[in-house]
């Protein structure tokens, strides 16, 4: 009886003495490298062999072996061009590649679901075109800054419509008037809204003690409300009045006050008659401070 050999056995023959091309198929794959099963055999070994690290390979691949000192190297996958990891047919400008189903290598050509859309203009950011995800498009900026302006100039309103604003320049929106000099104030131009011009004061404004006193154009202080009004101060009194007209200190429409060389003003004394006594007087002269 002829002696029965062992598949491991026929996996040391000698490799020379197989052809020189040798063909195979891979039986499975492990951590290590890959198990065949030679042409012309009829089952595979247990043997691992190395392989090229730049293919790929999975279990039925037909594949060529290099024999290499005493054992042999996968080197590649023999078959019909381009069918194992094939890129599909078809396809159009800008679409990309997608997974086409979970088998390993299935793949199809898809619009980028998630990529920018095509067109738009300079300027233009990409907005939502519907509540979908990743539903995107083109458009101007809605609430942005307008192109264009110059220097200095502000933005405004343009219409009622929200968001919807202009350049303009701030002499024509309600601003300060260009120009003017040194004193100049700002007055009503006309009788438009916001027109105002720089002009030289015809009228002062004298600022002390309660109340504000305006000189107006007669010549005359007169006071913006009724009641007391202090020129000077307790610790400097005024000193000299100068005048080449009349000085009216007090109308008779307020019954104003006048203090002599004291703080308290006293009212208008009206005990003094013809009939009145000296005592009287001095004591009225006293009242005023000039006695």
């Amino acid at each position: 009886m002829d002696e029965l050999i062992m598949n491991d056995e026929l996996d040391e023959e000698p490799e020379e003495e197989r052809g020189e091309i040798v063909l195979a198929t891979i039986t499975e794959i492990t951590s290590d490298g890959v198990k065949i099963m030679l042409d012309g055999d009829e089952e595979a070994g247990e043997k691992e062999y190395k392989v090229n690290a730049a293919q790929k390979f999975v279990t039925g691949d037909r594949v060529k072996v290099e024999k290499n000192s005493g054992t042999y190297i996968v080197e590649y996958v023999v078959g019909t061009p381009m069918q194992r990891f094939p890129i599909p047919p078809g396809g159009s400008d800008g679409q990309v590649l997608v997974k086409d189903g979970d088998t390993a290598y299935a793949v199809k050509w898809s619009s980028a679901s998630h990529g920018l859309p095509a067109g738009g203009t300079a300027g233009q950011v990409l907005v939502k075109s519907s509540r979908d995800d990743y539903a995107v498009s083109w458009a101007d900026p809605p609430h942005g800054v307008p192109s264009g302006g110059s220097k200095d100039q502000v933005l405004t309103k343009n219409s009622a419509s929200d968001y919807d604003l202009k350049w303009t320049t701030p002499e024509s929106t309600h601003g300060i008037p260009t120009g003017g000099s040194t004193g100049q104030v700002l007055a009503k131009k006309n009788s438009t809204n916001y027109e105002v011009e720089w002009v030289t004061p015809s009228v002062g404004l004298l600022k002390n003690g309660s109340y504000t006193l305006t000189l107006n154009s007669n010549g005359q202080l007169v006071p913006n409300s009724s009641g007391s009004v202090s020129m000077g101060t307790s610790q400097y009194p005024i000193g000299n009045l100068y005048t080449n007209g009349y000085v009216q200190l007090g109308a008779n429409q307020y019954n104003a006050r006048l203090g002599f060389f004291g703080t308290n003003p006293i009212s208008k004394v009206t005990t003094i008659t013809t009939s009145s006594s000296l005592s009287n007087l001095i004591q009225a002269l006293k009242n005023y401070g000039l006695l």
